[in-house]
């Protein structure tokens, strides 16, 4: 039973590191940055297509919150079959499962959000746009490692 519980706690944490693999590749940066001047003029985001965005960006938000809360049910529930008493393996496998299908539709739902931002931008101005994610994770890092706050802005430095 031991084992049982430890291949299934490595099991979990192989899984998060694939999840987090997967979203470091092709993403959007995370919130409203459509309204950062700094993207607005570089990227060239109409009035329009920022009016698109925050629509997308509202819809996806209300979904991806629905799909958290389902992956956090499932790995309530993976962790309550886990900690029981006497394990019953067949019930922990398919609550593992459950929580599979529940973070893979997770990602569906920012892959889905991914492709619309890539539809309305285009190619040119979406690799524009990852450019950009890739100098901001770079430079947060470079700063993190440097003991400095990652967003601060260049006057307070």
């Amino acid at each position: 039973m031991k084992k049982m519980k430890i291949l299934m706690l490595m099991a979990a944490a192989v899984c998060s590191l694939l999840v987090f693999n997967d979203q470091s590749q092709a993403q959007v940066p995370p919130g409203r940055w459509w309204h950062l001047p700094g993207i607005v003029s570089k990227i060239g985001i109409t009035d329009m297509e920022g009016r698109q965005l925050d629509s997308m960006f509202v819809q996806n938000r209300l979904r991806l919150i629905d799909l958290k809360s389902g992956v956090e049910k499932e790995q309530f529930e993976l962790q309550n079959l886990l900690d029981a008493a006497h394990l019953d393996e067949k019930a922990a496998e398919d609550q593992f499962s459950k929580l599979q299908t529940a973070r893979s539709k997770l990602n569906a739902e920012r892959f889905s959000f991914l492709l619309e931002v890539r539809k309305l931008l285009g190619r040119d101005r979406f690799q524009q746009l990852e450019g950009l994610m890739k100098d901001f994770r770079k430079n947060a890092t470079r700063k993190f490692r440097q003991g400095q706050r990652p967003l601060q802005n260049k006057e307070s430095e």
